[in-house]
């Protein structure tokens, strides 16, 4: 099981990495999108708990759904802490999600994570074509109808070129798919940071962002616990 070994300590915006603003207005069928400065805490996919409950108990009304992996190493099928019952066409969460949406919040779908990231079964790590693993992303878009994936790359993940560079070619794909749709897809990074800033292991995972053409939109900078 998934369980997040480090805290995510603020919420800013890489500007040096950041591309244009995201043009055009959302179609009908796309959800509100994600406020530009919102508190998203982290929702583990592992527990039995129930969004809409967490929502009610603490007030919050956003929340980071960790993690979607593969359901293995060679895998480019998603699911929610990487369980076959779990995958993503199975529909998990989609009656919490409208529920949440009904209170005036939403949800933030997060790939990778420490397990999935030690493990290889972070879709980038563990699907070998760009293209599909942006079919994937593009199932999360509209199976959940949501504006904001997060990317949180740690671990291993961090050292592993290959899967860095298809990931991010995915996800150019995914950019260029939800512009020729009308869709509103944010892509944010959730990457790890000292008290001088941004790792080199993650100014590098954005490096490679930039290089393949991708539009970052938000970034998480994430402590290490000691």
């Amino acid at each position: 099981m998934q369980r997040a070994r480090s805290a995510v300590v603020t919420l800013v915006a890489f500007a040096a990495f950041a591309g244009p603003a995201l043009s055009g207005s959302a179609t009908a069928t796309a959800a509100v999108p994600i406020p530009a400065h919102v508190y998203a805490p982290y929702f583990e996919t592992w527990t039995s708990d129930a969004i809409t409950t967490i929502a009610e108990q603490s007030g919050a009304r956003y929340f980071t759904l960790a993690f979607l992996e593969t359901l293995g190493k060679t895998s480019c099928t998603l699911a929610w802490n990487g369980s076959r019952s779990q995958t993503v066409a199975a529909g998990r969460y989609l009656s919490d999600i409208a529920s949440l949406r009904g209170l005036g919040g939403d949800v933030i779908p997060s790939f990778g994570g420490w397990s999935a990231d030690q493990g290889g079964t972070e879709i980038g790590d563990s699907c070998k074509d760009p293209a599909t693993i942006a079919s994937a992303y593009e199932q999360v878009v509209t199976s959940y109808d949501v504006t904001r994936l997060d990317m949180d790359i740690e671990g291993r993940s961090l050292t592993r070129t290959a899967g860095i560079d298809r990931r991010n070619q995915a996800v150019k794909l995914l950019q260029d798919w939800a512009t020729a749709h009308g869709r509103t897809v944010q892509i944010q990074y959730t990457l790890p940071t000292s008290a001088n800033g941004l790792e080199p292991s993650g100014l590098a995972v954005l490096q490679n962002a930039v290089a393949d053409g991708v539009r970052i939109d938000v970034g998480r900078c994430r402590a290490r616990r000691s």
